[in-house]
C-alpha cells in the first residue's frame, strides 16, 4: 500500500463528507506532490482507506481518458505509468517551467472553450476563469506557490492586465485584459 501524508489526510478528512470524487482527485493530486505527473491509482486508494471516503474507485476508470487536450465531461486523464491527473497531458507540457500565473490564466481561457461545472466553478469566454480553478492548476500543474500566485494576480488586476468578476464573491473569475 502507498504511505499517505497526515497533512493531506487532515485536510480530505475536513471535508470528506462532501468532497466529489473530482475535488478528491484534485487534493490528492495537489497536496501529495511528486517528480512525477498525477498520481498512482494505488495512492488514491489509500488516501480513500486513510479517511473512509465513500467512492467507488473503480467508477474513476469510466472517467479515465487517454486524450492529450482538455475534454468536457470533468474526465481525468491518463499522463503515463499508470498514472492519472486531473489535468490534461498538454497541459503538463505547456506550464512545465513557467513560472508565472498569467501563462496559467492564459492557456485555460485557451484550451477550455466550453462552459463547465456550475455557474461558480465553469470556465466562459465573458467572465473568465475562476481564481480558485487558476491557483489550484498553478499550482498542481505548474508547481507555483499559491501565494505567490496570488500576489501576482493582484499585480495583473493592479496594471490592468486581468479583469475580475463578482470580485465580492469569494471565488471571483478572472481573465485577461
Amino acid at each position: 500500500m502507498s504511505e499517505v501524508r497526515e497533512g493531506v489526510v487532515e485536510e480530505l478528512d475536513e471535508h470528506s463528507e462532501t468532497m466529489t470524487l473530482r475535488e478528491f482527485v484534485q487534493t490528492v493530486e495537489r497536496r501529495h506532490p511528486s517528480d512525477r505527473r498525477g498520481i498512482d491509482p494505488d495512492l488514491l486508494a489509500a488516501y480513500a482507506e486513510a479517511v473512509y471516503f465513500d467512492v467507488d474507485l473503480g467508477a474513476l476508470d469510466d472517467r479515465v481518458t487517454d486524450s492529450e487536450s482538455w475534454s468536457e465531461g470533468e474526465r481525468f486523464y491518463e499522463v503515463g505509468d499508470g498514472r492519472i491527473s486531473a489535468y490534461p497531458p498538454d497541459w503538463h507540457d505547456a506550464m512545465d517551467g513557467i513560472d508565472d500565473i498569467r501563462d496559467v490564466v492564459e492557456l485555460i481561457q485557451t484550451e477550455v472553450a466550453d462552459a463547465e461545472g456550475d455557474m461558480w466553478g465553469a470556465v466562459t469566454e465573458e467572465r473568465g476563469v475562476p481564481e480558485s480553478k487558476v491557483l489550484a492548476v498553478g499550482e498542481t500543474v505548474a508547481n507555483i506557490d499559491r501565494e505567490a500566485a496570488r500576489e501576482r494576480i493582484k499585480e495583473l488586476r493592479q496594471n490592468g492586465e486581468i479583469e475580475e468578476f463578482a470580485s465580492q464573491h469569494r471565488n471571483p473569475t478572472i481573465r485577461l485584459s
